[in-house]
């Protein structure tokens, strides 16, 4: 009896079997007349047939005609479903399947993939959540969260770790994915393509779909090595440069920033953090790095297909002989044959000052530093009578009126949290009271506005 897995996300469908990977395709579409060509061949059109592409019909599952907003009044279910159905034909047919979703699928996506599946001929079996898939042993007394990213999203998704797996309510960013993330550092590298050699790339959309065809492999140099060189022909010339990894993060620190202030509301309080990263993350080049500003967080990077091929370890709880399909959010732990480790670790700080430290004097807010004394500031969205205040911007979600307090107290700079939301130091949300010290970053809100803590030192009158 064969069985497969087929992972649904558009960054990276994937066929896996007990072996491993059988196949592993973006999800793009590309319509060119009465022909729809899907995966690795809509890509390599896609800069140049822009207004002939869709990107979003995996993450948008829908039947409504003209959902896919390509030519032809095509639903985004349609163009899905010739991607599926091709997959289904290369993978060469299996007796049972199990598809691995993302954590944001909801009732509807569900159900229409079903449907496809059934017109593909696909014996589906079950439908299991990818954190609850990819997350095959606890982690005794630390939280566990598994962070994944499509096109257009990314969501964090924490797991109770009790008999089994189980996957909790994912946190979203709605509008940043790695389909954005993509083409600023494409466009970062057009930028230096056009500092080295004034050669720009994106002037046309032949030499444009070459630097995006290649882009893969010159991130995973750069996480590699931490340098990569890019050759782009255009005509009867070929531009070359080198690029180090430090001059293309910058162009990431955007959508960085984002999802560790994600993974960073999602923690609890006080408790060590273990983030189990997918393939489609744990390739981008500084990310690790990133993360790892967490306080207690330990980051376990996972291999490419690995939920698709875990969740077949435990094809015997799925019950995949019997005629309904499931839906699994809770998984047994499984054994793996190499038990993954954390790549990187930083312990929790020890919040104190040492005796005869310098105090911060002043924090920054949106480039204007306020003085903090003994009658101290309210940090919040609304000025309060008679109370020094910094007003944060009201689109700012997550933010109490008054949401927390800055004072010196005994010769200390203290943050004492007000709301009901939370306050975070250095990405770590605070028990109540911390003492600060100079360059410590204060966040409140989602995705949140940052202070900064400083140390203004007095003129000496020279």
């Amino acid at each position: 009896m064969r069985r497969l897995a087929i992972e649904i996300n558009d960054a990276g469908l994937v066929v896996a079997d007990e072996a491993g990977v059988i196949a592993s395709e973006p999800g793009y579409a590309v319509v060119e007349q009465r022909r729809i060509l899907t995966g690795r061949d809509a890509f390599a059109l896609a800069r140049l047939k822009p207004r002939a592409t869709s990107a979003r019909h995996w993450a948008n599952l829908s039947i409504e005609p003209g959902s896919a907003t390509v030519p032809g009044n095509r639903s985004n279910a349609e163009l899905a479903h010739v991607q599926l159905e091709r997959l289904w034909s290369e993978a060469g047919g299996a007796d049972q399947v199990v598809f691995v979703v993302p954590s944001t699928y909801g009732a509807d996506a569900l159900g229409i993939l079903l449907g496809l599946a059934e017109e593909c001929g696909i014996p589906a079996g079950a439908i299991v959540d990818a954190a609850a898939a990819a997350s095959v042993r606890p982690w005794p007394e630390r939280q566990l969260v598994y962070v994944d990213a499509g096109l257009y999203g990314a969501y964090v998704t924490p797991l109770e770790q009790g008999e089994k797996a189980a996957a909790g309510a994912p946190s979203k960013l709605e509008s940043l994915g790695l389909a954005g993330l993509m083409d600023a550092f494409a466009r970062r590298i057009a930028e230096l393509f056009v500092l080295a050699t004034r050669f720009d790339p994106f002037h046309r959309a032949e030499t444009e779909q070459r630097l995006y065809d290649g882009l893969a492999e010159v991130l995973a140099a750069l996480d590699r090595d931490g340098k990569a060189s890019i050759a782009i022909a255009d005509d009867d010339e070929t531009f070359e440069i080198d690029v180090e990894r430090a001059e293309l993060l910058g162009a990431a620190q955007g959508f960085y920033r984002a999802l560790r202030q994600l993974i960073a509301q999602s923690r609890q309080s006080q408790s060590g953090l273990v983030i189990e990263l997918s393939d489609r993350l744990a390739g981008l080049p500084g990310l690790g790095d990133e993360l790892a500003r967490l306080d207690a967080a330990s980051v376990v990077e996972l291999e490419p297909g690995h939920a698709a091929r875990a969740v077949l370890a435990a094809a015997d709880e799925l019950a995949l002989d019997t005629p309904a399909v499931r839906h699994f959010r809770r998984l047994s732990w499984r054994d793996t044959a190499a038990e993954a480790e954390p790549r990187r670790e930083t312990p929790a700080p020890v919040r104190r000052a040492a005796p005869g430290e310098p105090r911060p004097t002043h924090v920054v807010y949106r480039g204007v530093a306020y003085p903090v004394n003994g009658a101290g500031v309210v940090i919040g969205r609304s000025k309060l009578d008679h109370r020094r205040a910094i007003l944060i911007e009201s689109r700012a979600e997550g933010v109490s009126r008054a949401h927390c307090e800055l004072a010196v107290v005994d010769g200390e700079l203290r943050l004492r949290d007000l709301s009901s939301f939370g306050t975070f130091v250095n990405e770590r949300r605070i028990d109540g009271e911390e003492v600060l010290k100079p360059a410590d970053v204060i966040r409140v809100g989602s995705p949140g506005a940052e202070l900064t803590v400083v140390r203004v030192e007095e003129a000496d009158g020279a």
